[in-house]
């Protein structure tokens, strides 16, 4: 009762609300099943850390992870713990909890000396007269049979279950299985001096989402997206991964910045099955390996979450979008001259909306772009409904010339071939078609 104990509860990850007293002089963290404190987490290495107690004093000792051990937010090689600290580790946080001696005194319940009398059981097979012990071997029989018909079932179903265990066979032990095309991608690019910090990160979890986080001070641009992902195009990023060489990297390539008090830095971590690798790159050109992958990774997630404008100052997004804007403006007022005329100058005050998504604060008429979106739509859609109804009408006056002419101006009004009034209207034109 002279020294503080030591407890580790997890706040976050995994294993969240677990406790794990530490109640040896060295309990290991990781990722192996043969670590103290047993963590399913592809960022832990397989033995991450370890918490030793010296003189009743409890520390922290990063083993060479891979992802680096953090106490309140700052990397350590080794650290003393105290009170409430904060460990991250891989998806995983860690909250120190100490108990000092007086604490322990003061919060324990207070012993009850009371004499308990013994505790009996009662299992019916005595009364107030007792019965005789021919009597209790009669009704106990059955009990056994039917304990000992249990045992014989639960021996038979372990063999079956279990061939293994047969004579002669050896004891198999219980694994964890991982699979080896679980991909984890955590990325990060930094761009900084002493006028502005741009920001990119990229994430990919095992269960398929994509996050994107995008801060650029300067140009007062902040992006946040995120998409569930196809399975197949992760199959395709891991065949990516696997042929790109990124594992055989060193995990730090650094050089010395052409510019005084700038930085510009990449970080890539990937997990994928068992493997788990980080790279880093600062100041220096890039290994040809990590800049392929690197730049894969950046078009895939531009493509996917639809975010290639953060890659324009936003003089040019507000140029682009003027531009884009004075075309949707020409079309609209030309709907009567071309059927196809309404969904293009729908689909130009989308991309008017589409360069000004990262730009803050947004310009005066964005919200008139929104507005002409809407009434396009409704427009297109009530002109769309009227050209259906003639369309339909020819058909069933089986007026073929009619109705293939009427599907025409059907198709040309909306020439999204993935729309599926495009795809209805083609569809039927061909039928008519036929019937000439």
């Amino acid at each position: 009762m002279s020294a503080k104990t030591y407890t580790l509860k997890v706040t976050d990850g995994p294993l969240s609300g677990q406790e794990y007293p530490i109640n040896k002089d060295t309990t290991n963290l990781g990722r192996s099943s043969t670590c103290t404190i047993s963590i399913r987490d592809l960022l832990l290495s397989r033995t991450h850390c370890r918490f030793e107690i010296r003189d009743s004093k409890l520390f922290l000792t990063d083993l060479a992870s891979a992802n680096e051990t953090l106490v309140n937010g700052i990397a350590i090689d080794e650290k003393e713990l105290h009170h409430n600290d904060l460990i991250e580790v891989g998806e995983s946080t860690l909250k120190v909890i100490t108990d000092p001696p007086e604490l322990r005194l003061a919060n324990a319940p207070a012993e009850n000396t009371e004499e308990k009398p013994d505790v009996l059981i009662d299992l019916g097979f005595a009364n107030d007269n007792e019965a005789s012990s021919d009597e209790r071997k009669a009704l106990l029989r059955p009990i056994i049979w039917i304990v000992g018909a249990i045992l014989i079932l639960l021996i038979g179903a372990t063999l079956i279950m279990n061939p293994t265990n047969k004579s002669g066979g050896s004891k198999s032990k219980a694994k964890t299985i991982v699979n080896n095309e679980d991909l984890l991608i955590q990325y990060e690019k930094v761009e900084a001096d002493t006028d502005n910090i741009f920001k990119y990160s990229l994430t990919l979890n095992p269960d398929g989402m994509l996050y994107a986080v995008i801060d650029d001070i300067e140009g007062n641009r902040h992006v946040r997206k995120e998409k569930k992902l196809d399975p197949e195009l992760i199959k395709n990023l891991v065949k990516t991964v696997k042929t790109s060489g990124f594992f055989a990297l060193e995990p730090k390539y650094a050089g010395y910045a052409s510019i005084p008090n700038s930085l510009k830095q990449w970080k890539l971590t990937i997990a994928m099955g068992t493997k788990v690798h980080t790279c880093r790159v600062r100041d220096r050109v890039e290994p040809d390996s990590f800049k392929a992958l690197r730049e894969t990774l950046e078009t895939f997630s531009k493509n996917e979450l639809g975010i290639w404008a953060i890659q324009y100052s936003t003089d040019k997004l507000k140029n682009l979008a003027v531009e884009a804007r004075a075309i949707a403006d020409k079309k609209f007022a030309e709907i009567n001259v071309r059927h196809g005329n309404l969904f293009e100058s729908i689909k130009s005050y989308k991309e008017a909306v589409f360069y000004l998504d990262t730009v803050n604060p947004k310009p005066d008429y964005y919200a008139e772009l929104i507005e002409n979106i809407a009434k396009g739509e409704n427009k297109l859609e009530k002109r769309y409904e009227d050209q259906n109804f003639k369309a339909d009408r020819a058909i069933n006056l089986k007026e073929w010339t009619t109705a293939a002419n009427e599907l025409k101006i059907l198709r040309e009004m909306i020439p999204d071939r993935s729309d599926p009034r495009h795809a209805e209207a083609v569809r039927k034109l061909l039928d008519v078609e036929s019937r000439l």
